[in-house]
């Protein structure tokens, strides 16, 4: 007999050892998902939209992009990184999973994934008009330090990467960051509108986004924010070689989640290095206008350990550690705030109602107990968002209030789901505001 448990345990071994040969050899069993966190026919979007088709010409099955966004990229980012580590989601991972934890968007880290490549990274620059004073960095820093406040600049949101590149900047100058106003916008181009208009007084941002503008002479480039001058902009000086010693840069990569099979990182890391090398790479990005920057698995994550920690600095000077506001987002509290505010009011005016009337009868005794328990329940409610996140909260309140206000159980938590995912939808989908995430990370 133990002749033959021995037997029926090596044929057992050695037949997951084949499988899990055979799976990884066999990759990708069937279509990959590679998840954007930011809009179509934006510049993430597009770089991987061209690494769908690249790998799919490699491994001949369909790699499709998948655009999961909202929530300041924390919706596409945990997408990704909770996704089954199989091989067949990989996540197109930004400059933004290195701040948005700090911000308190997201709980995600680099540390969520296996990283696979980073692929390209573009560093900050500062512009002005070309009709501007400024000729150096050096004179717009000398005039922000003697008139502290009335400069503006823009490029982005309230707390996005050039916000930040700036703020670091400043903070390398050994000047306040707030010493410089900043006008939050929804992206490069509008600011640089702005900038024409002769509202804002710098931009910061990215040098290809301001290619068109450079090449017909409408903006001078002060600095960029980079280790060495960039290749395809030699004339550019950088901060560092003006005196002032700060990096910022802007980069992409992919990525797959946590615990995917090392045989399975190592097939798509080999592929993902033939094409990074490939003439069709290099002109595609030449053509976008993107610096090509790569880093395989380890030197790309500890890049990424580079820069957590380099950021982190920035948030918290910034003051963006405890949230982000000034972008009209309300931030993550808004929401059970406004309820508590709103049903509250709607108590009070319905005990004023009553009142008025002849109040509760002795019939009655539900009519004071039930918005004393449904207020109650209202501040639990504030209490548990900040600490199970808006999903888990959010159901288990109007659950509950639903069946207290005498629903049955299948409608009270009908209703519970419809309200949830509606007002998920309505947040970060349509307005683009952040919920709390709470210590379960969840991004909805």
């Amino acid at each position: 007999m133990s002749r033959w448990v021995f037997w029926l345990a090596a044929y057992s071994t050695l037949n997951c050892f084949d499988a899990g040969t055979l799976a990884a050899e066999d990759y990708p069993q069937h279509t990959v998902s590679i998840v954007c966190p930011w809009s179509p026919g934006g510049g993430t979007d597009r770089v991987s939209r061209f690494w769908a088709g690249a790998l799919e010409k490699e491994f001949g099955q369909p790699f499709v992009v998948v655009n999961r966004t909202g929530g300041a990229g924390a919706v596409g980012h945990f997408a990704s990184a909770s996704a089954k580590p199989d091989g067949h989601t990989i996540g197109m991972i930004t400059f933004e999973l290195s701040t948005m934890h700090r911000m308190k968007i997201s709980k995600l880290t680099f540390e969520n994934y296996e990283c696979l490549m980073q692929v390209n990274a573009d560093p900050a620059a500062i512009i002005v008009r070309s009709e501007s004073k400024w000729q150096s960095l050096a004179e717009l820093l000398d005039d922000i330090r003697s008139q502290p406040g009335k400069l503006k600049m823009s490029g982005t949101a309230t707390g996005g990467a050039w916000d930040l590149a700036r703020a670091g900047l400043l903070q390398a100058a050994g000047l306040p960051i707030d010493s410089v106003v900043w006008v939050p916008h929804p992206g490069s181009a509008p600011s640089l509108l702005e900038l024409m208009g002769g509202h804002l007084d710098a931009v910061c941002c990215s040098v290809p986004e301001v290619a068109s503008q450079l090449e017909n002479e409408q903006v001078r480039i002060l600095a960029v924010m980079s280790d060495e001058r960039m290749g395809d902009f030699p004339d550019l000086p950088t901060a560092k070689e003006q005196g002032t010693d700060w990096i910022a840069v802007g980069w992409r990569g992919l990525a797959l989640p946590k615990d995917t099979p090392q045989e399975t990182v190592k097939i798509l890391a080999d592929r993902c290095s033939k094409i990074a090398a490939s003439n069709a790479y290099r002109e595609f990005m030449q053509k976008n206008g993107f610096g090509i920057t790569i880093r395989e698995t380890t030197d790309f994550t500890d890049f990424l350990r580079e820069q957590d920690e380099q950021w982190e600095v920035v948030v918290e000077a910034a003051g963006y550690d405890e949230g982000v506001s000034g972008n009209n987002d309300p931030g993550p509290h808004a929401l059970p705030w406004m309820l508590v505010i709103g049903l509250v009011a709607a108590g009070s005016w319905e005990f004023a109602t009553r009142k008025r009337k002849g109040g509760p009868t002795a019939q009655e005794p539900s009519n004071l107990a039930m918005p004393l328990l449904v207020c109650g329940g209202l501040l639990g409610y504030v209490v548990a968002i900040s600490w199970l996140g808006f999903a888990i909260s959010t159901f288990a309140f109007v659950s509950m209030t639903t069946w207290w206000l005498g629903a049955r159980p299948w409608q009270s938590l009908v209703a519970a789901m419809v309200i949830t995912a509606s007002v998920w939808l309505s947040f970060v989908v349509f307005f683009e505001v952040q919920l709390p995430t709470g210590v379960f990370g969840l991004p909805f």
